[in-house]
């Protein structure tokens, strides 16, 4: 799994931001796969929060923007914070998260370049 310290630094490293993109959706994938058996309300929270910030960031048109890369590696990162780190209760816990399933943010991640 790639190390999101790694990919924080190659943010402002200045290198090839396309590659960083499809590692930084790689990283997710790894990390949804990992979760996968205990895949509760804060991983899809968090994963979903990821994704999101990964498509806005590519999809912003803007080749070197950076500051979505940052929010997507933050959840990123809070989604692997294990359960006796978390803060359950932090927000109000809403149905559309609930209802989110694995298989709908493994696909969303693969359509944005995740390993297949």
């Amino acid at each position: 799994m790639t190390d999101i310290d790694e990919l924080f630094e190659r943010i402002d490293g200045g290198g090839d931001m396309d590659r960083l993109r499809l590692d930084i959706a790689d990283a997710i994938v790894d990390g949804l796969e990992a979760a996968e058996e205990s895949f509760s309300y804060w991983e899809k929270a968090h994963f979903a929060q990821a994704i999101a910030a990964l498509a806005w960031n590519i999809n912003l048109g803007d080749r070197d923007a950076r500051s979505w890369l940052r929010l997507c590696l933050v959840n990123f990162e809070l989604a692997q914070v294990p359960p006796e780190g978390r803060s359950e209760d932090y927000a109000h816990r809403d149905t559309q998260v609930d209802a989110l399933t694995f298989a709908e943010l493994m696909a969303d991640v693969r359509r944005l370049g995740g390993r297949v």
